[in-house]
């Protein structure tokens, strides 16, 4: 007990010892308020000072924090947006990459098997000229029934427009025919609305209803083409139809001629060239199913390519298909001389599907004796037929 009021007393007096000190050190750099300042636990055991400090510290530095955190959440939304921006481009580049070599791929592999059936066009020209040479060798038609057929094909050349006005666009494939075929030795006739219609009056008045009848131009242009052939006999071209070469020996002598058709999804044969003795009794035939096909609405079947498939199909008559390889190519890449709709079609068609036969392309001409740029010059800009 004594030991312990000596140390009660021992404790006291260096507590008022320090006091002393304190109070007397006047010259110090820092005063006791100051370390209070910087330290919230003073010397005389202020516990309750230090707690306010360092709660009113922590809360502070909390709602610095707190205050952060948004910033940081948008931070790194953004960086996670930008990160999946990155990848979605980098995805969409090698897809695209990977798409346009898919593409190029397929339209070689379809270039190459397209191009893989077309037959060599002066193989194909050297067979037909035999096979013509043996065939002509007997002008006369083997047909017994028609007396009134005269052997050979004329050497006239018709051709069609709705008056005499031929645009100049046609007019540098006429003169094409005006060089490779002189007047010296073919004689030209062009037919127009006027004397088309005076050829059917006057000679076929039985089928005058029909023509009078039809709702296009187009389909009397056709069909005025047939009764001239059979009147006539020659050579019938369409205005856009470009000779490349006399080919009249590549012509049979005793039969309807016309054109293969290059296109596969319309038709077989095309109207746009054709020969023919005078009076051949083909025609007849055609004249019939012609009535037939009267009220169709479809031009091809009305009059055009299809009714002369059909015809072909009718007739018992012989008929000549003169090769495309030499008489019809693609106008592939042709591009200003038709409608965009054409353009469209025959690009879409010869470009990215595989056909089985193939007439081959512009590119050479390689006995290539004509060439069709089919303007479809009896459709407007729109596609749709011109009556005008």
């Amino acid at each position: 007990m004594t030991r312990l009021r000596s140390l009660g007393s021992e404790m006291k007096q260096r507590i008022r010892n320090v006091r002393s000190m304190d109070s007397s050190n006047n010259d110090s750099n820092t005063s006791l308020s100051e370390m209070n300042s910087y330290n919230p636990v003073s010397v005389t055991g202020d516990r309750e000072g230090f707690m306010r400090n360092e709660f009113g510290t922590n809360r502070k530095q909390k709602n610095r924090n707190s205050a952060l955190l948004p910033f940081y959440k948008v931070t790194a939304d953004k960086a996670i947006r930008n990160l999946n921006l990155k990848l979605m481009l980098k995805l969409v580049l090698g897809g695209g990459f990977l798409f346009i070599v898919v593409v190029i791929s397929y339209l070689g592999a379809i270039h190459l098997y397209n191009t893989s059936s077309i037959r060599d066009p002066c193989l194909v020209a050297n067979n037909s000229l035999q096979f013509l040479k043996q065939m002509n060798a007997h002008v006369l038609s083997t047909d017994t029934t028609s007396g009134s057929q005269e052997s050979g094909v004329p050497k006239i050349i018709h051709q069609q427009w709705k008056d005499e006005n031929i645009p100049d666009k046609f007019m540098q494939w006429r003169n094409k025919w005006l060089k490779l075929f002189p007047q010296s030795q073919y004689q030209y006739m062009l037919w127009t609305d006027t004397n088309g219609r005076q050829l059917i009056e006057e000679h076929y008045a039985w089928f005058l209803p029909v023509y009078d009848g039809y709702d296009h131009n187009i389909n009397r242009a056709d069909a005025v083409r047939y009764f001239v052939l059979h009147h006539y006999g020659g050579i019938y071209a369409d205005l856009d139809y470009e000779p490349m070469m006399n080919f009249y020996d590549y012509l049979p002598r005793n039969q309807v001629a016309m054109v293969e058709s290059p296109y596969y999804w319309n038709e077989k044969t095309q109207n746009c060239l054709m020969s023919s003795p005078k009076n051949n009794p083909f025609w007849i035939d055609l004249f019939k199913v012609l009535e037939q096909n009267k009220d169709k609405t479809e031009v091809l079947e009305a009059t055009g390519p299809i009714l002369l498939d059909n015809a072909m199909a009718y007739s018992s008559h012989p008929s000549y298909i003169l090769p495309c390889e030499n008489f019809q190519r693609v106008p592939l890449g042709e591009y200003n001389q038709t409608l965009w709709t054409t353009v469209y079609d025959r690009e879409i068609m010869f470009r990215t599907k595989p056909i089985t036969k193939n007439c081959g392309y512009y590119s050479s001409n390689q006995c290539h004796f004509g060439k069709h740029h089919n303007t479809v010059s009896y459709r407007n800009i729109h596609g749709l037929i011109d009556n005008s």
